[in-house]
């Protein structure tokens, strides 16, 4: 393989890892933030009781769980979870490829030495 050729494969490599570190890292950040968005709501829905008295936690649960806010959220994290295996998948495409070219390389090398020719 010349270096030019190599140098495109590491360019196509560092541009997916790249882009496969983005997509973790939102996906880390949608993931805790899930969290932290389920327990704002909860609060509001506590604290905007109609009943004059705290709904119980199961009540607030559920009622955040079924806010549009958290909707939005859990839609947003489904999408970095495509993403996120998206550039995984695209990453392992390349290390199989790689793994591949390698083995034809050995394979080539232990042919021409068989047969007494130097390969340059």
């Amino acid at each position: 393989m010349s270096e030019e050729i190599t140098e495109q494969h590491m360019h196509k490599l560092r541009e997916i890892g790249t882009n496969h570190a983005k997509a973790k890292k939102n996906l880390e950040r949608l993931q805790h933030g899930r969290k932290i968005l389920l327990a704002v709501i909860m609060k509001e829905k506590m604290i905007n009781s109609n009943t004059g008295k705290l709904d119980s936690v199961n009540a607030q649960e559920r009622e955040a769980r079924s806010d549009d806010r958290y909707k939005q959220h859990i839609d947003e994290l489904a999408d970095a979870v495509g993403e996120e295996a998206k550039w995984n998948w695209e990453k392992k495409m390349i290390e199989i490829n790689f793994e591949t070219w390698k083995t034809k390389m050995i394979n080539q090398m232990k042919e021409a030495k068989h047969y007494g020719l130097k390969k340059d």
